[in-house]
């Protein structure tokens, strides 16, 4: 036998182990079914529960977002209420007596606040969104009072003489504050963190 032909014998016999070797390969390896595996389970498990609760926060954010703006409109409507009778109060026949203006009787605004949440709509049937009871006033909003959480702080304004270096001194209005005459008043809410959100300042 000649080196050519002993040369040629041994390449084919190479060629045929690795023909052999590839298919074995190709036995050996899994074949893919096309279905989900264990793993592409999980992680659409996964997917689902983040989807659930980035929505979940969605609606918690939605709701308290809403509550918020309820609180406003309730100090809007108390806004509007009393300056659409500024000057109605000032004239005969008021018909809330305890909120006229009087130059011969004193009215104070803890009678003419009676009659106005237990008389006259829609002040009487306000609610606080975040406690479902009715609206009531605070002394201050106070991110470290959760009860004033919703709730309406009224102030009174004052004017100092001129010259002063605080032209205007605010406080609380109070049940045995005279509104005999105009006054000029400041009407905020207290936000979900019971922040204060000024609504206006206006006279009545």
């Amino acid at each position: 036998m000649s080196v050519f032909q002993t040369t040629a014998i041994f390449m084919e016999t190479s060629h045929m182990t690795e023909n052999v070797r590839s298919q074995d390969a190709a036995q050996d390896a899994p074949v893919n079914s096309g279905m989900p595996n264990k793993s592409d389970f999980l992680f659409l498990i996964f997917l689902a529960c983040v989807m659930a609760t980035v929505a979940w926060v969605g609606v918690l954010s939605y709701k308290e977002g809403y509550k918020n703006e309820v609180t406003k409109h309730n100090g809007e409507a108390w806004v509007k209420w009393m300056k659409d009778n500024s000057e109605a109060r000032t004239k005969e026949g008021f018909s809330v007596e305890n909120c006229a203006a009087s130059e011969t009787e004193r009215k104070r605004w803890g009678d003419c606040f009676k009659e106005l949440t237990e008389k006259v709509a829609p002040l009487n049937n306000l609610t606080n969104p975040f406690t479902n009871v009715p609206v009531h006033f605070v002394a201050k909003c106070d991110p470290k009072d959760r009860s004033t959480i919703g709730s309406i702080f009224l102030e009174k304004l004052v004017a100092t003489p001129l010259g002063s270096a605080i032209p205007v001194v605010a406080s609380q209005l109070v049940d045995t504050d005279p509104i005999d005459t105009k006054l000029t008043l400041k009407l905020t809410v207290c936000d979900k963190g019971g922040y204060p959100i000024k609504v206006d300042e206006f006279e009545f």
